[in-house]
């Protein structure tokens, strides 16, 4: 039985008790017309209740035996009542005892009868269902819970209406049991409420349909609940946004603290920190891969099989690099003889190209079919991710996407692709020679330090030594200004306490020392190095002949791309906040750190705006080998643990087997796991006992 229908049955026998105590007292005072309506009361709402409990197995026999003597009972009272004394009935008092006991035994009966919780999810995509996949396996071990899936149905939009409605719960797996939309949720108010989709009205593409808003849904329970349809790597991703559903769920599961930290700050207090559903299934098949389809393992013929990855935000942000970039991909891979391309773009990519020129999605479109009519690789449509994640080798792809996550939970390498890093134009500058290298060489770094705002040390006409960029958490790169010509060297950070990853074993290290993108710049102060943050949340302070000195953030937590650049002014850092709530200010003098509540003043920077310089350097000149740059395979709070294409090692370099420096490693892989998600291959169970235990009133 459901534990609020028990509940509103037994303040139901709570109300008849006490009116027993009126019938009593209207029959000792000789007010029979009064307690004949008491016990016409009692009796229809007893029926009631019988019919309420008749589908409880769990002592049916006797509450039927029970309720039939108890309604005896009260007609053999309700006739002394309406008889003389000459007609000898059985007196009102000994009747109404009779159904007392009677009544007892019943509250005894219903109070035995085993609660039952009512789990309800409501998936719209059956290829998002995986977000909620292994709560609801956790649910059905549960006798005590009565889990149901009812598919939603939702519309994609067209010029911001309504248009196609679809309903997919023909395309759920077979083993889950569906139930259709005539569930009646106001009838039923379950105990739990679990959704996938929080952008209520607010989606430009889809929506589901409006019943189903998370603001219509919080009147029909009291704990709706909010699964996250992705996992979320180092970027801030979503989880950093207001969703329009997190104002009406009552709770919001995330994978970490860190997770919970890049919620807006009002609604931090309902996130609940339980991991990643997704995160289960995929681990699930890693550990028992299913069977190659038959036309993947044609298309394949014994090929390594890499993973593509194309998601929305890339193609919005920049359609033209992102449909460039897919034809290089599809280049490299038509005909590879090692390696075959396994295509799955995000479900709503290709609605989504009508959000830009209707040209880009000609474009997109002409590139779908060339792929499948030319069989360049496999076309991946299903609703089933993990199983392409269990297959696949190798993830290529945007370094936010969920499918990243899930190719660092089955211990798989990622190669982040750079949509600005073309393979075409690279060959190009191959078949003309080592002059052109150069140029490419220093068109990236260029390129790199415009678009990450940090070209401050090269520009400011200071000494060479006093500013420079932090490159990967290996190394400073330092520069000097000469005409147009930008001369830079590099500084070993082990030279000032941080080891090497190469000289260390790996047994003696969590993993490298300083993730890639933890540091942005670095500026030598009396003796010292003081590296600002760029994601990280803190500052470093390094001596030669001791221990490196952090000194934390006000706010603390570590944020992806959490300062876009920082500058010197006078004795006084200033670190520009992108996804950290302030500016900082950093005294050099005395380390103290200051947020910067109104932002840094025109007053406070003291200098003109560093960019502006960038367009008058004509060349890049490194004063030591520029293959020292390619590194490999590195933490980074971005995505965690992978390599980043780069103007130095692309694609084509990949494939080709490059040598990397720092090689691919399971176990630095299987590290960096564990600071992305709590209870990985576990979460539904986590996230079910949970709520089962607030239900019933438990603390977890």
């Amino acid at each position: 039985m459901r534990k609020k229908k028990k509940e509103q049955i037994i303040s139901l026998l709570q109300c008849y008790r006490e009116a027993h105590s009126a019938i009593r007292k209207g029959i000792e005072e000789g007010r029979g017309e009064e307690a004949i309506s008491l016990l016409v009361l009692c009796q229809e709402g007893m029926e009631k209740i019988e019919r309420d409990t008749e589908q409880e197995p769990c002592g049916k026999t006797e509450r039927e035996a029970l309720f039939s003597s108890y309604q005896e009972a009260l007609y053999s009272c309700y006739l002394s009542l309406i008889k003389t004394e000459e007609e000898n009935a059985e007196p009102g008092t000994s009747c109404l005892d009779r159904a007392e006991a009677y009544f007892s035994k019943i509250e005894e009966e219903i109070a035995s009868i085993p609660v039952k919780t009512l789990h309800l999810f409501l998936p719209y995509k059956a290829s998002m269902w995986d977000s909620m996949e292994s709560v609801y396996f956790a649910a059905l071990q549960d006798s005590s819970c009565e889990a149901l899936v009812m598919p939603i149905t939702y519309y994609e939009k067209e010029d911001g209406k309504f248009g196609k409605r679809i309903n997919e719960r023909a395309e759920f797996p077979s083993e889950i049991e569906t139930i259709d939309e005539g569930f009646s949720l106001e009838e039923a108010q379950p105990d739990v409420i679990y959704i996938h989709n929080p952008y209520d009205d607010k989606n430009i593409l889809t929506s589901v349909d409006p019943r189903y808003y998370s603001f219509h849904l919080k009147d029909y329970t009291e704990n709706l609940v909010y699964i996250p349809y992705y996992t979320t790597m180092g970027k801030a991703g979503f989880g950093s946004l207001f969703m329009p559903a997190y104002r009406y769920v009552h709770h919001i599961v995330v994978q970490s603290e860190e997770h919970k930290q890049r919620l807006p700050k009002e609604v931090q207090e309902k996130a609940r920190i339980l991991g990643s559903p997704k995160l289960d299934r995929t681990l699930a098949y890693s550990q028992n891969p299913p069977k190659i389809p038959e036309d993947w393992k044609r298309i394949a013929r014994g090929r390594k099989i890499y993973y593509y990855n194309t998601v929305i935000e890339e193609m919005l942000g920049h359609p033209e690099s992102f449909l460039q970039k897919m034809e290089e991909v599809f280049s490299l891979f038509k005909e590879n003889p090692k390696y075959c391309l396994l295509w799955r773009p995000h479900p709503l990519l290709e609605s989504s190209f009508f959000s830009v020129d209707t040209a880009y999605r000609k474009r997109f479109l002409e590139l779908k079919l060339r792929y499948l009519t030319e069989e360049i690789g496999i076309y991946d449509s299903s609703a089933e991710p993990e199983r392409a994640v269990a297959l696949s080798s190798v993830y290529l792809g945007d370094e936010t996407s969920s499918m990243a996550a899930l190719f660092l939970a089955g211990g798989k390498p990622l190669f982040i692709l750079d949509s600005t890093v073309s393979e075409e134009r690279r060959q190009e500058e191959r078949n003309q020679g080592e002059r052109n290298r150069e140029k490419r060489l220093t068109a990236y770094f260029l390129r790199l330090f415009r678009r990450m705002k940090r070209q401050s040390f090269a520009l400011s006409g200071k000494k060479e030594s006093e500013e420079a960029l932090v490159y990967e958490g290996r190394f400073l790169l330092m520069g000097q200004l000469e005409g147009d010509r930008l001369r830079i060297r590099k500084l070993a950070l082990s030279e000032w306490g941080i080891p090497e990853q190469e000289s260390m074993s790996v047994s003696a290290r969590e993993y490298m020392p300083v993730p890639a993108d933890e540091y942005g710049e670095a500026y030598f102060y009396e003796g010292r190095w003081i590296l600002t943050p760029r994601a990280g949340n803190h500052f470093l302070i390094l001596e030669k002949g001791k221990e490196p000195k952090k000194l934390p953030l006000p706010e603390g937590g570590c944020k992806p791309d959490a300062f876009s650049g920082s500058y010197r002014g006078g004795e006084y850092l200033f670190c520009k906040a992108e996804n950290y709530p302030f500016d900082i200010r950093f005294s050099l003098k005395t380390h103290g750190i200051k947020e910067l509540k109104e932002g840094i003043l025109h007053e406070e920077e003291g200098r003109e705006v560093f960019l502006e310089k960038g367009e008058e350097i004509e060349h890049v000149e490194f004063l030591f080998p520029a293959e020292e740059l390619i590194s490999g395979f590195l933490p980074w709070r971005s995505f965690s643990y992978g390599l980043q294409e780069t103007a130095l090692y692309s694609l084509s370099d990949y494939l080709e087997e490059r040598p990397l420096l720092y090689a691919f490693d399971e176990d630095d892989s299987k590290r960096k796991l564990e600071e992305l998600s709590v209870h990985v291959g576990s979460s539904g169970k986590a996230i079910y006992a949970f709520f089962q235990a607030m239900l019933n009133g438990k603390e977890e």
